[in-house]
């Protein structure tokens, strides 16, 4: 709790990690029930945020981040949070031109986390000291990925009544999990 750093990055990657949960639950609902796709499509969905961020990690953690942290973090989240307000672009959520909208933002979505993750870790590990790396990492990580059960929580309660609210809640996380880290996350060490 007393570093700073730590305590920067658990409130704002749980925001962000809250909007990953909002979004596992409005996704399928987009794919299934809205743009009427079946469940492999759903996979091929979340599939393609995933190579993106495996592909943005790659050529991110050849970045020398030292002193960059903080604007790796906060860019890709702000960047993230205007990307799923493109979900609300009425194409995304009828039949027809939505799936491509859909791949769109997920695509995005991946290429953006890669440098926030990279980001997150090198931070992370340079500013904890060595004697307490693993227990910092456990509670940290711990911490960080409450965000996403209650943002799948509230998703299923939103979606319920309107996804359309459900993504703009998501997004809001997103975009808040930028303004705590531009204003939690010392810049420097």
């Amino acid at each position: 709790w007393r570093n700073p750093t730590l305590r920067g990055l658990g409130f704002s990657i749980s925001a962000v990690n809250f909007s990953g949960g909002v979004f596992t639950i409005v996704l399928p609902l987009i794919v299934l029930n809205r743009l009427h796709l079946g469940a492999a499509t759903v996979g091929m969905v979340f599939a393609v945020q995933g190579l993106g961020g495996v592909v943005a990690a790659f050529f991110s953690g050849r970045i020398d981040s030292r002193g960059r942290e903080r604007t790796m973090l906060v860019v890709p989240m702000a960047l993230t949070a205007a990307t799923m307000l493109l979900l609300l672009v009425p194409g995304s959520l009828v039949p027809g031109g939505g799936f491509a909208m859909v791949l769109f933002c997920m695509a995005v979505a991946g290429l953006l986390n890669g440098p926030l993750d990279i980001a997150l870790f090198t931070v992370r590990q340079r500013r904890t000291d060595p004697s307490w790396m693993g227990r910092a990492y456990a509670v940290s990580m711990a911490f960080n990925a409450s965000g996403s059960p209650v943002g799948a929580a509230v998703a299923g309660w939103l979606a319920a009544g309107s996804i359309e609210g459900a993504i703009v809640a998501g997004a809001a996380a997103c975009g808040l999990g930028a303004v705590l880290a531009r204003l939690m996350v010392p810049a420097h060490d």
